[in-house]
């Protein structure tokens, strides 16, 4: 089975980068560290939320070095569960 995944966006680049969550969807996203392996628990919208923020990290323009700071549950008032950085290093 083919699906169809499209995605419009504004692209926010070299500087800003708005992650497309929606607080009425309950997405549930955390980090932990298991036996030493960092392990994402995360739901169905939780999981479209990063590959929306990911697609645009990979294919804007931003610069080697830029980072993102991701708390439980994408929610400002909970602890920072993941931090992605951009590295553009051979």
């Amino acid at each position: 089975m083919k699906r169809l995944f499209e995605f419009e966006f504004e692209d926010e680049s070299p500087s800003t980068l708005s992650i497309d969550y929606n607080e009425s969807f309950d997405e549930n996203l955390t980090v932990l560290v298991e036996e030493g392996v960092s392990v994402v628990y995360a739901n169905r919208a939780a999981l479209l939320v990063l590959a929306k923020t990911f697609i645009k990290m990979a294919i804007c323009s931003y610069p080697d070095g830029f980072h993102l700071h991701l708390n439980d549950d994408f929610d400002a008032d909970r602890p920072e569960t993941l931090r992605v950085i951009l590295d553009e290093t051979e």
